[in-house]
């Protein structure tokens, strides 16, 4: 069983998340291994630390950020609102979290397959999700990474064990996600997802295998139709494109990494949405691309992935009314059988200085994008 679907209302850009009961295990055949978790029906919302701090992250970092994920000191329709009631409510730690040389052939896994975490930095890995979800966030971890990969295990008995400890690890402190990445060897999701969902416990899981696992594939680290509902890949959403810079020439590039997930029927969809990187909004050259990016972003239902620095409280205040607006937020969350395609393009050398993106929604509406690359 799924446990989350959500209720719209459009046309008062309200929405709100409430439990019911979803029947999956029907669409899954013997050769795909789906993730039981509920999540990922809707694109995924929060904040994820490397854009704003790179290798440079420690718990004291995490848990600020999580202090302003969740005040309310900013104004949203007359009301004072956090970023966790607009739906960011998912804070995730990403790479640089390990104690690289101190495992094992020099990985940060020691000989029974147990992650070593570098306890300067992180002291309590248990005391920051505890912290965060006494401010009612959900908090995710990072998996299989790319500072001090892990390429050399060859014993298969030891490559069991690194697998079933780290997932045991996820579990006992508590993380609600992970975000697997595609440096080391430990590639394989559909394995990641079965142990996860052994454990009982409900984890989101990010792909981020930058576009060489996606739904449709037959073999691979991951085969799934992806055209089941909700979809039948073991991952909640998967990275379309190569790592995102705060450029416009790579968010515009990104953003055409999910066309191909655009068809009928779509690949990105509910359980599993095409993810062409975290937002740089806040990091861009001007308030226009920050704008134009989020928009983006909205309107191919991609994941809403903060990476902006939210202890800075001036650069939060300059980007408030975008990523507060509720509209926008409203028409990225939505479903009515499509998560938004390209429409038409024009202009230019290359054809595309100007493109219209367009998105169903109920009610037989549609949101629509006029986007400049010019």
């Amino acid at each position: 069983k799924a446990t989350v679907s959500v209720l719209y209302c459009i046309q008062t850009f309200c929405f709100n998340k409430m439990k019911t009961s979803m029947f999956i295990a029907g669409a899954l055949a013997t050769t795909v291994q789906a993730i039981d978790n509920g999540y990922g029906l809707t694109p995924p919302m929060g904040w994820r630390s490397w854009n704003c701090y790179h290798r440079n992250v420690n718990q004291t970092l995490m848990e600020n950020t999580m202090d302003k994920v969740a005040e309310r000191t900013r104004m949203v329709n007359g009301k004072l609102t956090s970023l966790a009631d607009l739906g960011y409510v998912a804070v995730g730690l990403d790479d640089n979290w390990q104690a690289c040389g101190t495992g094992v052939n020099g990985s940060f896994h020691d000989a029974a397959g147990h992650p070593l975490i570098n306890t300067t930095t992180f002291p309590s890995m248990k005391g920051m999700t505890d912290y965060g979800h006494a401010k009612g966030l959900r908090v995710g971890w990072y998996m299989n990474n790319c500072i001090c990969a892990e390429k050399h295990f060859t014993d298969p008995t030891y490559i069991q064990k690194h697998m079933e400890e780290s997932v045991k690890a996820i579990v006992a402190a508590g993380f609600d996600g992970v975000k697997l990445d595609g440096c080391g060897q430990f590639r394989n999701l559909t394995w990641w997802g079965q142990l996860l969902n052994e454990t009982g416990r409900s984890v989101m899981i990010e792909n981020c295998h930058w576009g060489g696992t996606v739904p449709g594939q037959t073999t691979g680290d991951a085969p799934c139709t992806g055209t089941t509902m909700p979809s039948n890949c073991p991952y909640n959403f998967f990275r379309s494109s190569t790592d995102i810079n705060p450029s416009w020439n790579s968010i515009f590039s990104n953003l055409q990494t999910t066309i191909k997930f655009q068809g009928n029927p779509p690949l990105s969809r509910p359980g599993t949405w095409a993810y062409p990187d975290m937002l740089e909004v806040g990091n861009m050259a001007t308030y226009n691309e920050d704008r134009t990016h989020f928009g983006a972003w909205c309107i191919v239902s991609s994941p809403l992935i903060l990476g902006h620095d939210l202890t800075n409280e001036a650069l939060t205040d300059k980007i408030w009314p975008i990523i507060s607006n509720t509209e926008a937020i409203a028409v990225n969350q939505a479903w009515a059988g499509h998560p938004g395609r390209l429409v038409k393009q024009w202009g230019g050398s290359g054809g595309n200085d100007m493109q219209m993106w367009a998105k169903a929604l109920p009610e037989g509406k549609q949101a629509v994008l006029i986007l400049s690359n010019n």
